[in-house]
């Protein structure tokens, strides 16, 4: 009896084995079936298309048209009909991955909306300064007027769009200068040469004060890094005062030379470069050693070249600052200096009143102050713009990679 029901279990799971290794070739036979038939449409589809490319004539190639759309139309759902089980069967299994990963979505689904939302909170505070500015530039007169009361949608869009506004302002700068030598166009040349000037001589003196600190190695170089990091904390609005004492007493009050010499040794640019320098391989120092090189053929070299993405990003930013700057400009030159810059402009449009008669005394034009700041930004939103790239990377990348030197 134990070996009848021994040979009973034996039967019972071969035959077991061989009906799951059946069904896995079904499924299997399935699947080459409908893939081969797949495969069939594909070739004769592409031989139909042929058919219709090589016909030479119209009424050929339009039958062929025609029979092409309708082989695509049927014959898909014919081929999906025939093998209805395996594709049943593969229409389940999306299903179940959609599913799943339907569920982790719902699951992440609060913080992405969070994150979302603040994203989008941000990018509206940050964006809607700039849309106001140049909306406001485009309205007339009457729609900027703040005896008229009007509503927040009605605020957020010009009636009518307007270029007199950016003509009064270029007539108001070039007619209301103390200096009539001075245009419009003087002011923008005048912030990008000193700009040029002053950013040029401090990126020189901040890459040589930072190879400094790199190459020239002593125990007092923590201390220097102390004092520097001391000097950043400082406010520039701090240093005001001392800078004016010390213009009037070197005699450059109203002069090119109060614009460029105080600003020409930057802490944060002299850091940004020595921490350049510290980024590089130092088999690259050695290297350069076995090959024969002294410090400043290596600085001229291979060092400096292999922190051009710094010296870019370094050179933008300080371009930046130096275009923008307003409080420097208006302490140490005065209404009828020929250096006059951008945001001194700007400062004195800011002052404004009452520009057109018709309208009153005492009225404040902003929308003629909109127009000079829109127009006074458009050069840095353009810098900005071609190297945010440069400025991403410099500021993330500090060099070649590889250990300290």
């Amino acid at each position: 009896m134990k070996n009848i029901n021994a040979n009973n279990i034996e039967t019972s799971s071969l035959s077991l084995k061989g009906t799951k290794q059946k069904d896995l070739s079904k499924n299997d036979l399935r699947k080459m079936k409908y893939e081969k038939q797949i495969k069939e449409f594909e070739i004769k589809t592409n031989l139909k298309e042929e058919k219709i490319v090589l016909s030479t004539n119209f009424f050929k190639a339009l039958i062929f048209k025609i029979n092409l759309f309708f082989f695509k139309k049927f014959m898909p759902k014919k081929i999906n009909y025939s093998n209805f089980l395996y594709v049943r069967r593969t229409e389940k299994i999306k299903k179940k991955t959609l599913k799943l990963a339907g569920d982790i979505w719902y699951k992440n689904i609060f913080s992405t909306s969070i994150n979302w939302t603040i994203l989008i909170v941000m990018f509206v505070i940050m964006i809607f300064p700039f849309y106001w500015m140049l909306i406001t530039s485009f309205k007339s007169y009457s729609e900027v007027d703040p005896s008229i009361k009007r509503g927040f949608w009605e605020m957020m869009w010009p009636e009518s769009w307007s270029l007199q506004v950016y003509r009064d302002m270029f007539e108001f700068v070039n007619t209301t200068s103390s200096n009539k030598d001075i245009t419009f166009s003087r002011f923008f040349f005048n912030s990008f040469f000193i700009a040029i000037l002053s950013t040029g001589i401090q990126l020189i003196v901040s890459i040589i004060g930072g190879f400094a600190i790199y190459n020239w190695r002593t125990k007092f170089n923590s201390v220097f890094m102390i004092i520097m990091f001391s000097i950043m904390m400082v406010p520039g609005e701090a240093m005001l005062l001392g800078r004016y004492t010390l213009m009037v007493q070197l005699g450059w009050m109203n002069t090119l030379m109060a614009l460029i010499v105080p600003f020409i040794g930057n802490v944060f640019t002299m850091y940004l470069m020595s921490n350049a320098f510290y980024a590089l391989n130092k088999d690259l120092k050695r290297a350069a050693k076995m090959d024969g090189l002294n410090s400043m053929q290596y600085f001229l070299k291979i060092a400096l070249p292999a922190i051009s993405a710094t010296i870019i990003t370094s050179f933008i930013i300080s371009f930046i600052e130096s275009q923008n700057s307003v409080l420097w400009p208006i302490t140490v030159m005065r209404d009828d200096t020929v250096w006059k810059t951008i945001p001194m402009m700007l400062y004195k449009m800011m002052q404004v009143s009452g520009i057109e008669p018709e309208i009153g005394i005492g009225y404040n034009p902003m929308n003629m102050k909109m127009a000079a700041s829109f127009i006074a930004i458009l050069p840095m939103l353009v810098v900005f713009i071609v190297f945010n790239k440069w400025i991403i990377n410099g500021l993330s990348k500090r060099g070649s990679s590889g250990s300290k030197g």
